[in-house]
């Protein structure tokens, strides 16, 4: 299969417009003058407009689905002529996951468990109508043989109705994990799987998928070569049967509700990797999709679409059309004062190289979860780390060559076979640094260690919880006492290296019938002969599952001791800021324009209820920098305000301050 390589547009809406059968007159607050002049406030050159939605109504006149019934016109074709009018691409949306009306009058087109029950998100079959319907609740359709064939024909029906398709955007294609519907039993059987087997029923749910998404990119690329193409859900870094089906990936991140802040730059960094084009979503709401009427500080937006341009994603803010179709203007203000500023320095932010030489290995799964926004715990702990110390990295692929990184670290569960393992033993031996936690290093079934580290594993502790004493430089900065860590240390024996910590064990495990006090139960006051950290050379292993305990639960003081270790390994790494923990950095080299990119950020979020919400932006002031390039610096400039900054050049080192940053800042080191 062939996927033709093409640039994404950078400030892009995705212009949500599911809407109800009760609603009436749709469409009949558009015109070409409102759509215009939202798109032009906005800054807007790419709008993803909606052929089918999750009512299950198309937008234009169909004889494949059915056009809304309170809808008189080819909506979808007049907002596309409106916006190819401005010079803006007009991707168009099809459902597939959710459907409701498809739902309800075609049954044998439903995802379905084991037992035959129906496959839902947030759906009570009890509910009386007068009952309040939870947000994101729909039954769940299964692409299989009849219902593909229908979003095969829509396909086909919205390819050769208009003269230019600018791409294909397919949602909730990913939704569930096996499915048991007719179609597939059937398919299973005729293939020689076996339905009973989850191994055979997984299989199968991938062979099924990919063979939609073939299908669907021959359709578009038969008529519309140039046409991008993407299914929603399929930009997790943990499922990568999934990326060679996409022409791009689509980061969607809702990071006041979905997870935080920190989810983007990391999957950023994943899919720069594929040499494919990536954009960040975010939205304009106050919460999530489906809030009319929600909107988002103009400061905080953004910041976000600073956020994503940092980290080299085009930008994408979800918005939600009126029934009427009459595009909000006061939601074009907002998005395009943040569009305004991306418009100033996206000149600096893509086609980028990394130059950090710290790297990070992913999980190869992520707990079950099926939302691609997730990150496995252990890598979001070590990632908010970073993140926090403002340390760049790079992401590690197996197949990389490890000797573009200094130091490479492994987030608690990262297990190896023999390849991974004598590939990182290599490096070691080379030079390089290793820092691996929990049951990092160890083989596939947790019995011994692959990785050459100078240790024996012995086993699990039986304690609930433990304590740790660090020394010397682990100590740096946190309390002289044993402090408490919420999960036990793995029980190992070293056969030589340099303790850097002790565990403290308690008197008992917490039960009914041993317990002391509200929570947890004191340590004993001498240390175990098993120690909690082991330094040899330049290998540090850190006994605990800290990077899980990080995100769980967030102590400062875990943070702290794992920054402690990297630096015993990692004490000159290529770019140094110091600011405060809600600072985020981001340092890069744009090789054909011969400079050097540093993106300073900072935003803290604050919590109120359910919503993360980003509203003062302080400025910090004279933030320090140290950065090692190989080129000489010919100047250094703050961008887009174009202002000089002095600088100190020493031995491939460049030292200066930045004056100050109020949300983000780009600095330029021109060569």
């Amino acid at each position: 299969m062939v996927i033709i390589l093409h640039k994404l547009r950078s400030r892009q809406v995705h212009l949500d417009f599911h809407t109800s059968e009760l609603m009436l007159d749709v469409g009949q607050g558009f015109s070409k003058e409102n759509f215009q002049k939202a798109l032009q406030i906005g800054n807007v050159n790419s709008i993803t407009l909606f052929a089918k939605c999750h009512h299950s109504w198309c937008y234009y006149p169909s004889n494949v689905g059915k056009m809304h019934p309170n809808l008189e016109f080819d909506l979808l074709g007049e907002q596309i002529k409106v916006a190819h009018g401005i010079g803006v691409k007009a991707p168009i949306y099809i459902t597939v996951g959710w459907s409701s009306n498809d739902a309800d009058n075609n049954p044998q087109w439903l995802a379905r468990n084991k037992d035959k029950s129906i496959q839902v998100t947030n759906y009570d079959f009890n509910a009386k109508p007068t009952d309040k319907k939870p947000i994101v609740s729909w039954k769940i359709l299964c692409p299989n043989e009849s219902y593909a064939n229908h979003i095969y024909k829509l396909t086909e029906e919205v390819c050769d109705r208009y003269e230019v398709v600018d791409g294909l955007f397919y949602d909730i294609c990913f939704i569930n994990k096996v499915c048991y519907c007719d179609d597939c039993i059937d398919k299973m059987t005729a293939m020689g799987l076996n339905p009973d087997s989850e191994e055979d029923a997984n299989n199968y749910y991938t062979y099924m998928r990919i063979e939609f998404m073939k299908r669907c990119t021959e359709i578009l690329h038969k008529k519309h070569p140039q046409g991008t193409i993407f299914f929603n859900c399929a930009a997790s870094m943990y499922e990568p049967q999934w990326h060679p089906y996409q022409t791009h990936y689509e980061m969607e991140d809702l990071p006041t509700t979905w997870g935080g802040y920190d989810i983007m730059p990391p999957r950023a960094k994943f899919f720069a990797r594929t040499g494919k084009d990536y954009l960040g979503m975010t939205g304009k709401f106050h919460t999530m999709w489906g809030e009319f009427g929600g909107f988002k500080n103009p400061s905080a937006l953004k910041y976000e679409c600073s956020a994503m341009l940092a980290y080299g994603a085009r930008c994408s803010v979800g918005d939600q059309c009126h029934p009427s179709g009459e595009m909000d203007l006061e939601t074009y203000r907002i998005i395009g004062e943040a569009y305004e500023y991306a418009k100033q320095i996206e000149d600096y932010c893509f086609d980028v190289k990394e130059t950090s030489k710290l790297g990070i290995m992913l999980a190869d799964n992520l707990d079950n979860e099926t939302i691609d926004v997730a990150l496995n715990p252990s890598d979001g702990g070590l990632i908010n780390m970073l993140l926090e110390t403002q340390y760049d990295f790079d992401i590690v692929l197996l197949n990389d060559d490890f000797s573009r990184f200094d130091v490479i670290v492994l987030p608690d569960n990262i297990l190896l076979d023999e390849v991974t393992a004598k590939k990182l033993d290599l490096f070691v031996k080379s030079g390089g640094g290793l820092l691996l936690t929990g049951d990092s290093g160890l083989n596939k079934d947790k019995s011994k260690f692959l990785a050459d580290i100078g240790m024996e594993y012995i086993g699990k502790s039986n304690y609930d919880i433990d304590y740790v004493k660090p020394l010397g430089e682990m100590a740096k900065g946190i309390v002289s006492s044993p402090f408490l860590f919420y999960s036990s240390a793995n029980i190992v024996k070293a056969k030589n290296g340099e303790v850097l910590s002790q565990v403290y064990t308690p008197y008992f495990n917490r039960t009914y019938g041993e317990y002391c006090s509200h929570q947890n139960t004191p340590n004993k006051l001498k240390p175990e002969s098993y120690p909690a950290a082991l330094k040899r050379g330049r290998v540090i292993y850190i006994a605990h599952h800290i990077c899980k305990m990080y995100k769980e639960v967030g102590a400062q003081y875990h943070r702290d001791y794992l920054i402690n270790a990297l630096k015993l390994i990692y004490d000159k790494p290529v770019a140094g800021v110091k600011m405060p923990s809600g600072g985020r950095m981001r340092f890069v080299k744009q090789e054909a324009k011969s400079r050097y990119v540093l993106h300073l950020l900072y935003g803290q979020p604050i919590q109120r209820g359910s919503t993360s919400v980003i509203e003062d932006f302080p400025k910090l002031y004279d933030i320090p920098v140290s950065l090692s390039v190989s080129e000489k610096i010919k100047r250094i400039k703050m961008m887009p305000q174009n202002e000089d900054i002095l600088f100190v050049s020493n031995d491939k080192s460049i030292e200066f301050v930045v004056p100050s940053i109020r949300s983000h800042q780009l600095i330029v080191l021109e060569y």
